[in-house]
This record gives C-alpha cells, structure tokens and sequence, in this order.
C-alpha cells in the first residue's frame, strides 16, 4: 500500500466529516457527499495491496477442522454413478471454464418424486463435486456426515411414499441438497462469516430461512465462501480464498454471495440461499450465469442472519433457472401469498395443471402458462410452442427500461445482450418504453451513506479490538463509515424515503422494469478499477451501479442469463417489480429464458451460447 495513497485517503475522510451539511437542503447534501464519495472509493481501490491466496483448510461437519495435507477429508473413490456429475467431471482452467451443468432444481425435484433419482446419489455426487472443485474455494464447510444420515431417512421416506401411492404429499424440496451462505445460523456449525473476527460458537439453531428449507425437505451440504462479512462484490476472501467463477476461474464470482452463485454454476447443487445488501445476490448470479432473486425487504426472514446493514440485507435464493427460484421462495418466505405456493406445488407436480384438480388447475392463465414453459423438454418443442407460451405468461406485463443517460457506460457485450432481450419481448407483444427513474446519484448517495453507517455501527468493537483481524478492503470500508455523521445518516433516510416514492410513481405506469445486471462481464480477479466506455470507476461502483437503487427502496429485484461474451462469460439481465410482486418477476423471467431458448443452451448440456452468434 503507498504511503502516498493512504495519507490521500485518511485525508478525505477528515473532509468527510468536517464539511457541513444543511438538514434542510437535501439536494445539496447529496451533491456534497456524490463528490466525496467518488474520490473516496477510487483511493480506497488504489490503496488495497494485491491479493494474496491463503492456504485453506475446509470445515467437516459440526465445526470439526480436518488436518490440511493431501485428501485427508475426501470420501473415497468415485463410483460410476459419481463420475456422471458434469462437475464431477469438469476440470476448470480454460477460458470458458465449466458448461453449464446438471438439471434444475424443479428437474430434481420430479425425478426424486418419480423415483429416477435418489437423496443419496444426490448427495454423494455433490459432495464429491465439491471435492474435486475445491481449488475454486466454494465452500467454507461442509458437513458430508450430517447429509448422507439426512440423505439415507429421505430415500426411506421416498421409498415408504412410492409404495403407499406415491410422493405427490411430500413436502416441497424433499430430498433436494442445497448451500447456505456462511453468513447464517445453520445449526451445529460455528459460522464464520467469511472471516477471522467473529469467533462464533457452533449454532444451537438454524436461521430461520434455512429452518424452512430444511421443514420442506431440503438437505444442507455446506457452508458457502462469501466476501468477507459480505462487505464486498467480488468475493476475493483474505482468509478462505477467492471464490473463484466456474465459467472462467480466472475471474471474479461476484460478491458477496460467490459461494452460493459458484456452487450452482459448477453444478454441484441445484440451489442455493444467499443475503443481497447492494447486490449481493444479483451480482454473483450474474458473473456466474444462474438466476437470483432478492424478494421484497423484509419477505423472508432475517433472523439468524449476521448483519450487514439491517435496514438494506435481504434474505433470498440462487438457482439454476427462474422456475426454481419461486419453488424456493414459497418455502422461504414469511407469508407467501397462494398463488405463489400454487405455482411451487404446480411446478413440482406437472400433472397437476392438466388433471383438473389441485393448485396447478386454480391458477391464473398466465402463470399456468408459466408451469407449461416449466415442462418444455429443452429443443424438443417448436419456437411457436415456447413463443405462444411466453406471450401467455407475459399477457398484461408492462415493461420499462431506464434512459442509456441514466444507466452511463456499459460494455458492448452487455448492450448487445440486453438489445436482444428487448427485442424478444417486442417480439412477443411486451413492449418496453422508457421511463423515468430517480437521479443515479442520489440512489447511490443514500445507499453509501446508510450502508457505511450501519455497517460501522455492527463493527465498532470489534475495529478497536481485532483491527488486524480484518481484511484489507473491508478494514478500510468500515472506518470510513465511521467519519459518518449522524446527520449523514438521517439525511440519507429521509432521501431513501424520497426515492422510494419516485419508484412508486414509476410503478404505476409499468409492472416489470428491465435493465443490465452488470455493465460489464465478470472481471478478472484482483482486478481493483473497472474502464469502459472510456471511464474509469472502482470496481465495487461499477458493479453495484445496477443492483444498489433496489436495496435502499426495497424493490424485488430478479437476474437471469440471457447469454455469453465471446470469452464464456456470462451476460445477466435484471428484472424489477413494485413490492410483494415476486411473481410478476418470475413470469417474466421463465417467458423470457423461453424467448431466448434458441440462443441458450440447456442446463444439462455442454457448450456456451455467445452474444451475437
């Protein structure tokens, strides 16, 4: 770190707190602290050393730590059926990385009820994936005893159900193994957070989310890297290693999230559940070419969830396709509304739409619409087929998209993704006018200065106490929400709040809002300032440009991919709806993978699409 650098950064946080600012002029504020902030991000980039890979040594089961040397932890051999995982077989390293891989979680979810496939084989493929893909640092720990005694009591259940008329009563996810961010109380294991500071007992609990999931059947196989304390977009971990992107692991995952983006990307389990600050969700899903969903704030539970920002974290889940994420968020959710856990049950349960019964058949036309484009068997049905469908599920959406002014600089492989994507929906009806949204800098200013302050607030003790303990980037990011104010903080709720209404206002003209996940493709790791279009931002910036405006108002934000640059990277669309809304999102988003079929491979087969081909 330059000296020079450092002296320049602690003298603009001095600044920071000796300029005045006006409670009455808001406007001017924000201006004020708009200015600071950009010079403040771009030193904090430059004065970050150049990362360092630790050696890691992986978790097993209740907090236990393994001896690090050789294959100490790993299960044995592979059998034959193993050695058919996709990730099992991948070797990443080329430009590329690995193929997309393995079936959706609704896909496993039927075949378990069918009796195609079973919680143990489930769990073993998984487990030993994750073995032979630990050089890209996905999990933090993982507990193989406590998933195979899960896996072993599902498969009795599964068998005892096939034998008294079949498993059609069976909770939603039963048998499905799934990762939880390293971020939340998953019971028996110390959680860590991503870091060397917590100094966490193991949980006599589970977070409430990850309870849900595990009363509707779902198995937990580990504890998922992340970005220290989650205060990050890159998951470039000081002390457990870089998440590094299964698609090319030579670039970022995304952050904070990595983890649980990675662990479904390498195809090792179907689901994942993740925490979203400014984009912690979306951006990794992205980088990592799954879908991610931030529901409403405050839908699903924080409780057993280690803060960030308590008035912006929110709580959701990472899958393989948009189908998957409503079957996620019925379980996950406080109070999901029925249509929503109609559509789980529906989506999970094919007959059930064309029976004549049960929830599938008491849906609305479009998200049965949405169930029929679930059941699509890949390039196995006509483009009319999924384009009568997809107009189905988007019948009486309307669409929006912000000015190019207000998005600023965005790379070519993006515009040309999201070119394609506004012009499949104006293909299928939805057509998508511009419209009007609040100043970018005003969403950015409000979510700085809310997030340093709360996340200041969460840390001050243990600043003082385990200074060193922390890792550079977040070291620096929490001290300078300490040259906060309080009226800093204040004035940046009272314009959340202002901004909040301005969504409101846009919300009445249209249901879906559609724009760019990322400007760019996951960028390379240790990469510290991000160009494009000629301008230069801090990487944490540029990254968050998208995704922030929708954590300071609260907003469910959804990302899907919709392609790849001619490298192998992934390109992610974001969709937004007002709140409570989730479905909309989900209808939108399963016409759209529908729209975009042609130029998307399927899950379970090999090769990368690219923009433009």
């Amino acid at each position: 770190m330059s000296k020079e650098v450092l002296r320049e950064l602690v003298s603009a946080m001095t600044r920071l707190r000796r300029e005045p600012a006006d409670v009455d002029r808001i406007e001017q504020w924000a201006g004020r602290l708009e200015q600071h902030l950009a010079e403040l991000e771009l030193l904090a980039a430059l004065a970050l050393p150049e990362t360092v890979e630790p050696a890691f040594t992986p978790v097993l089961d209740a907090g236990t730590r393994v001896d690090g040397g050789g294959d100490t932890h790993r299960t044995g051999a592979t059998s034959s059926r193993e050695a058919a995982s996709p990730a099992a077989q991948a070797t990443p390293g080329a430009p590329g990385g690995l193929p997309p891989s393995g079936p959706t979680l609704v896909e496993v979810v039927r075949a378990l009820r069918r009796g195609e496939q079973s919680p143990e084989d489930l769990v073993n493929q998984a487990l030993e994936a994750a073995e032979q893909l630990a050089s890209l640092h996905i999990f933090i720990g993982l507990f193989p005893q406590r998933a195979r005694q899960a896996a072993q009591q599902a498969a009795r259940a599964l068998r005892d159900a096939a034998r008294n008329g079949g498993a059609g009563g069976l909770p939603l996810l039963f048998g499905v193994p799934l990762a939880v961010k390293d971020l939340m109380e998953i019971e028996g294991y110390a959680m860590t957070g991503g870091s060397r500071v917590l100094d966490s007992l193991p949980s006599k609990r589970d977070a409430a989310a990850v309870h849900r999931l595990r009363v509707q059947g779902a198995i937990v196989l580990g504890a998922t890297n992340l970005h220290e304390l989650a205060y990050g977009i890159t998951s470039e971990n000081p002390h457990f290693g870089p998440v590094r992107n299964p698609r090319h692991n030579g670039h970022i995952a995304g952050g904070s999230s990595g983890g649980s983006a990675a662990a479904v990307a390498a195809g090792i389990v179907p689901g994942a559940v993740g925490t979203d600050t400014g984009g912690s969700i979306r951006i990794p899903a992205a980088a990592c070419g799954v879908a991610g969903l931030k529901p409403t704030y405050g839908r699903v539970s924080r409780e057993g969830v280690f803060p960030l920002s308590w008035s912006l974290d929110h709580v959701g889940p990472v899958a393989r396709a948009a189908a998957d994420l409503a079957v996620m968020l019925a379980v996950m959710a406080d109070s999901p509304a029925q249509e929503e856990l109609g559509l789980a049950h529906a989506l999970v349960d094919p007959g059930e739409p064309g029976s004549g019964a049960g929830p599938g058949a008491a849906l609305p036309a479009p998200l049965r619409a949405v169930v029929e484009l679930a059941n699509l068997d890949g390039g196995q049905h006509s483009g009319a087929t999924r384009e009568g469908l997809a107009r189905a599920a988007l019948d009486g959406l309307r669409f929006g998209r912000p000015d190019p002014d207000w998005e600023g600089p965005v790379e070519a492989s993006i515009r040309e993704g999201m070119a394609r994507v506004y012009g499949r929906l104006a293909g299928a009806g939805a057509g998508v006018g511009v419209v009007d949204l609040p100043p970018p800098g005003h969403l950015r200013v409000a979510q700085f200065a809310i997030i340093q302050a709360e996340a200041a607030s969460v840390h001050r003790e243990r600043l003082r106490q385990r200074w060193d303990d922390f890792g550079h980037d977040v070291r620096i990011r929490l001290k300078i929400g300490e040259f906060l104010t309080a009226v800093d903080y204040l004035q940046g709720q009272r314009m959340r709040r202002q901004l909040s209404d301005k969504m409101g206002e846009v919300f009445r003209h249209v249901d879906v809002l559609v724009l760019p996940a990322m400007p760019v493709p996951a960028p390379p790791l240790g990469t510290r300032l991000v160009e494009v279009e000629g301008a230069v931002e801090p990487i944490q910036r540029a990254l968050t440009r998208f995704t922030g405006p929708f954590n300071i108002t609260g907003l469910p934000a959804l990302t899907i991919p919709v392609g790849t640059t001619a490298d192998g990277l992934p390109v992610g669309v974001q969709m937004v709806a007002r709140w409570g809304r989730e479905v909309d999102l989900i209808r939108a988003a399963v016409a759209l993978e529908a729209l975009l079929a042609p130029d998307r491979p399927p899950m379970h087969a090999a090769g990368e699409a690219s923009i433009g081909s």
